[in-house]
């Protein structure tokens, strides 16, 4: 397996155990998952700093400064939760309607649901909290709606004893709204929510434009085959420009394994052009058409007229 393909699969398989983990823990009547699942919860980047946990947000913080925002392709659940759905169209011969495409920042949508999450946190106003975070939005999911599912299915077929939580209309109805909404995003347009909406991939977006490791485009190598761009999840790659946006990058890795030329990769360098298509020259002329031939042919301005009038 090459190095890009390692890279991806490592991080399917480390989101996918958190995620399980999780699920399980939140809708199990048991006891072990459940105990597996706070675990889980502790090194959530929201939970952490409403609990005012310095020492995971700031840990966080170092990660992303190093890799990036991998803490949005592997511990958020929310963001497992809209891969699940991102993949369900795409799996097999994939219809080029359903290639994504570079977009341009919603930089103003991201800064409202960032100030609008920091003013709920000052005031207190828990109900707005848990719709902005991520990990709240898909816990309630599970709390309101998997978990009595569960129960019930439990009561069926295997344990007739498990009492069966009760949930409130509003908050089933409120859990399936705001997940469905987010699963059409997800199915037709990757990671819209993660770096449009939610005020978590907002600032480790910002966290992460000065991160180490980056995907860098090798300019050299680039066909414009945009295969890289058609299975951004969170279309960030512009090719038009060879730049890669950092801020918005989720550290999938999707892009990598499919470029056929090697030309784009994770790595802490930025390349250059080999052959810089701009040179500094000395010749006050260069900037010109003339200026440009007369220097490469070595004449003055004077001895070209001359050879034009002959």
């Amino acid at each position: 397996m090459s190095a890009p393909n390692l890279l991806r699969w490592v991080r399917i398989a480390v989101s996918a155990m958190l995620f399980a983990l999780l699920t399980g823990g939140l809708t199990s009547y048991g006891s072990t998952l459940p105990a597996l699942a706070s675990w889980v919860e502790r090194i959530q980047f929201m939970p952490a700093v409403l609990l005012f946990s310095l020492s995971t947000v700031i840990v966080w913080v170092l990660v992303t400064l190093v890799f990036g925002r991998i803490y949005c392709s592997t511990v958020c659940p929310l963001g497992t939760f809209q891969d699940i759905f991102a993949r369900l169209p795409r799996l097999g011969r994939v219809s080029p309607r359903y290639h994504y495409h570079y977009s341009r920042p919603l930089t103003l949508c991201r800064n409202l649901s960032l100030g609008l999450a920091f003013a709920v946190m000052v005031l207190g106003v828990s109900a707005l909290i848990s719709v902005l975070d991520p990990f709240g939005l898909y816990s309630r999911l599970c709390a309101s709606v998997l978990k009595p599912l569960w129960g019930m299915a439990l009561n069926l077929f295997r344990e007739p004893g498990v009492v069966v939580g009760a949930a409130t209309f509003a908050g089933v109805m409120t859990a399936v709204v705001t997940l469905s909404v987010i699963a059409g995003l997800a199915f037709r347009n990757g990671r819209t929510f993660c770096n449009s909406i939610c005020p978590v991939g907002t600032t480790l977006g910002y966290v992460s434009r000065w991160s180490i490791f980056h995907i860098d485009i090798d300019t050299d190598k680039c066909i414009q085959c945009r295969e890289c761009e058609y299975v951004c999840k969170a279309s960030c790659i512009d090719l038009i420009s060879h730049v890669v946006d950092g801020s918005r990058c989720v550290g999938c890795f999707d892009c990598l394994p499919v470029c056929p030329n090697d030309a784009i990769h994770y790595t802490p360098t930025r390349h250059t052009l080999s052959d810089p298509m701009m040179r500094k020259v000395g010749d006050p002329l260069a900037g010109s058409a003339a200026g440009m031939a007369d220097t490469h042919a070595g004449a003055t301005a004077p001895d070209q007229f001359k050879k034009n009038e002959q």
